[in-house]
């Protein structure tokens, strides 16, 4: 039987675990190019250009949260199956995003108020500034949100905390995958025919980020089907798992074909990068990278700089106004880590450990990352 394993090739399923694969590496790879892509806006103002953007369509940044989506799908269709109820499911995930994003917007509140603001104490710390910022930011994930008086003269403007935006698309996937495996078990569908469920979700994605045109003009609904084609096809590698291979062939394979998408102008050119960017997320995940696989799959920095980077990156161009974009992308960097490990040591984790408290039980079925 050993020999026969050896033998077949790698699949996804093969590196389902958190001790087998490299999705934590990952994840944090993609948050810190968010750091990196910003840094160029942030220091130069809206209107600068950035390579890949001007190459692909979508910035350096955008490609790596369809990495965080991609993987995210894979991940929390996991979990779904992993939860003991709906109520399980919905905690865990509540407790994943909201109290790191709770305390750090009330940090950025507190600093702006007491450090950063050139308003007035009673306008500052009026319901009108702070309690719309916090309403905004928290719960309703708003981009370009502000303070009275807070990088009010910053090159890219007085937005205090913009990354959050795409967290409101991640709850719709959410709330949109309880739909889905409510109905597909309700069908009784199993192993390969719960595709027939995620199927019509890829195509109907698909078509409208092909006919959407230039990221840049996207409405709400070209947004929400790139995110939503993301996510599917991480739950689609999912449910699929036993049955893709992970080979350097393909994923070159993959790489060439969106290449070609690209160059030739191709309407289709965008999902086929966000599937090629699956495809590639997936394979340099089974790669192994010994002591910094091992310390990702213990401790997830990848939700904390993605929330904290952006703030950070505002206040240094604030701070040191002669910075260049990549003095700005290299210490924005280093303090966003620092802020993230803080956020995972005393927020997450332990937001993340009341599910049992609150007597969840989970299912053993399979080990992931700790951000599922």
């Amino acid at each position: 039987m050993d020999n026969a394993r050896r033998q077949r090739p790698r699949v996804l399923s093969d590196i389902a675990s958190k001790d087998k694969n490299s999705f934590g590496v990952v994840r944090l790879a993609a948050a810190i190019a968010v750091v990196v892509t910003h840094a160029v806006g942030i220091v130069n103002g809206w209107a600068a250009a950035e390579p890949m953007a001007a190459a692909t369509g979508w910035s350096l940044a955008a490609h790596a949260v369809h990495v965080f989506f991609v993987l995210s799908g894979f991940m929390i269709a996991a979990s779904w199956e992993r939860s003991s109820s709906l109520l399980d499911f919905a905690a865990a995930r509540t407790l994943r995003i909201m109290p790191a994003l709770i305390v750090i917007n009330l940090l950025i509140v507190l600093i702006g108020g007491l450090w950063l603001t050139t308003a007035a104490p009673a306008a500052y710390w009026s319901i009108e500034n702070v309690g719309a910022f916090l309403t905004k930011a928290t719960l309703l994930f708003s981009v370009g949100v502000t303070l009275d008086g807070v990088f009010a003269d910053n090159p890219m403007g007085a937005s205090v905390n913009i990354p959050i935006w795409t967290i409101r698309f991640e709850v719709i996937c959410y709330l949109t995958l309880m739909v889905f495996m409510t109905a597909i078990a309700a069908l009784r569908l199993s192993g390969l025919t719960r595709l027939i469920a995620v199927a019509p979700v890829l195509l109907a994605s698909a078509f409208i980020v092909t006919v959407s045109g230039d990221p840049e003009h996207y409405n709400f609904a070209g947004q929400l089907a790139r995110f939503v084609f993301a996510f599917y096809l991480g739950v689609a590698g999912w449910i699929a798992r036993d049955h893709i291979p992970i080979r350097a062939g393909t994923a070159l394979l993959f790489g060439a074909l969106a290449a070609v998408a690209t160059w030739s102008d191709m309407p289709i050119r965008y999902p086929v990068m966000i599937l090629a960017t699956g495809y590639l997320s997936f394979w340099v995940g089974s790669l192994p990278m010994g002591r910094l696989q091992r310390w990702t799959a213990r401790t997830d920095l990848s939700y904390g700089v993605y929330i904290t980077g952006f703030f950070i990156q505002q206040w240094l161009v604030y701070a040191f106004p002669a910075m260049s974009a990549w003095e700005n992308a290299l210490a924005g960097t280093g303090l966003a880590l620092a802020a993230a490990w803080l956020s995972w040591t005393y927020v997450e984790k332990p937001a993340l450990g009341l599910r049992q408290s609150l007597g969840f039980k989970r299912s053993p079925k399979v080990g992931l990352q700790p951000a599922e």
